[in-house]
């Protein structure tokens, strides 16, 4: 019991973490693939997917809402609710939205290697914001994780470039997603409690919008209605519905796994669990879908990682420096409190999201 106290005690949740990533990603590519099931509308499966995350999450802040933080929520004006709410929600749906529609023509493995360059953006967003100050070891950062996605686009053999350029859009978003909800939500006071209360926070938007960008551009009505095997029976009816559902509860899966590992792990636990996440997925692809991967492709790849690791170290040790900082300060008080833009260390305001 002392030796699992002492080395284990993060095993479970970070083996569920790295299991419903790589099925999550693998029901997206199973799912959207052009070469799977190609299912006509993913945006719509995406709204459904942030509809049940909607319900999970009310259902659970409200009935141990002292636990997860469904207090706070009751307590908000509606000024604090839709001004935190809409922005934060807007941009993680769309993030996740054009994520999904980039894994219908591209691999599972060149996903992952795109998607790995988000923390570019975070520092690009976190500088027009101007909470981030430009410095020669972010410029390095940059130019290392610039350099890796070079290589693995030029190593990429079945290059697709609208799915290239939708997973790109989708990883600039996503470094704005980061930074709008740290600036939304970090600076609340009382703060929200856990990450359950924010999934109960964005998830309406995140709906909301979603189901509207599918309507206006996927015409469900058309590609799911008579003629099509997805509704022709009650049987297929259910078999549709419970394909899209499944997909949400995977998702619900990995974000309980994620949380735990939030609220009650170290960032460095966070920064190694995160880089063997990513290279879980990729081997996945590799070895169930076939992508093909290069020599190439593995150094961009690693190059990558490595800036990634970089970027993290970097960060958390400027953390440090800011709380001794803090620490020699008269009373703990100080003038300026930077805001954390780190998207792996989060109390709750920064809740993983599928994709």
């Amino acid at each position: 019991m002392g030796f699992y106290a002492d080395h284990c005690t993060y095993l479970p949740p970070m083996l569920g973490w790295f299991t419903f990533s790589a099925l999550l990603s693998s029901y997206n590519k199973l799912v959207f693939g052009e070469a799977h099931l190609a299912f006509p509308c993913p945006l719509l499966v995406t709204s459904v997917h942030f509809l049940v995350q909607w319900i999970f999450s009310w259902v659970v802040s409200s009935v141990y809402s002292e636990f997860f933080g469904g207090n706070r929520l009751k307590e908000m004006t509606w000024r604090e609710y839709l001004g935190a709410g809409i922005p934060c929600g807007l941009a993680t749906s769309l993030d996740v939205g054009l994520s999904n529609l980039s894994l219908v023509t591209i691999s599972i493995t060149f996903y992952t290697m795109v998607k790995s360059a988000t923390p570019i953006f975070v520092l690009g967003w976190a500088f027009l914001f101007g909470i981030e100050r430009i410095t020669g070891s972010l410029v390095l950062v940059v130019m290392i994780i610039a350099a890796g996605e070079f290589l693995t686009v030029l190593g990429e053999v079945d290059f697709d470039t609208r799915g290239f350029v939708l997973c790109l859009c989708a990883s600039v978003i996503s470094g704005a997603r980061w930074t709008v909800v740290q600036l939304k939500l970090q600076g609340m006071q009382p703060p929200l409690k856990t990450a359950i209360a924010t999934m109960r926070l964005l998830s309406p938007s995140m709906f909301i919008s979603m189901i509207v960008i599918s309507l206006a551009i996927e015409e469900p009505w058309l590609k799911l209605g008579a003629g099509t095997p997805y509704f022709a029976s009650f049987e297929q009816g259910l078999h549709t519905v419970g394909l899209c559902i499944g997909g949400a509860l995977l998702a619900i899966c990995m974000i309980i796994c994620e949380l735990y590992l939030i609220m009650n792990s170290s960032a460095i636990v966070l920064m190694i669990g995160g880089v063997i996440k990513e290279m879980t997925t990729i081997l996945v692809g590799v070895n169930f879908f076939g992508d093909p991967l290069n020599a190439i492709n593995v150094a961009g790849i690693s190059v990558v990682f490595l800036g990634v690791v970089f970027y993290k170290v970097n960060f958390h040790m400027g953390k440090l420096e800011e709380k001794d900082a803090e620490s020699e300060t008269q009373n703990g008080a100080t003038e300026y409190q930077k805001v954390n833009i780190d998207p792996e260390k989060e109390s709750g305001a920064g809740y993983p999201i599928s994709e």
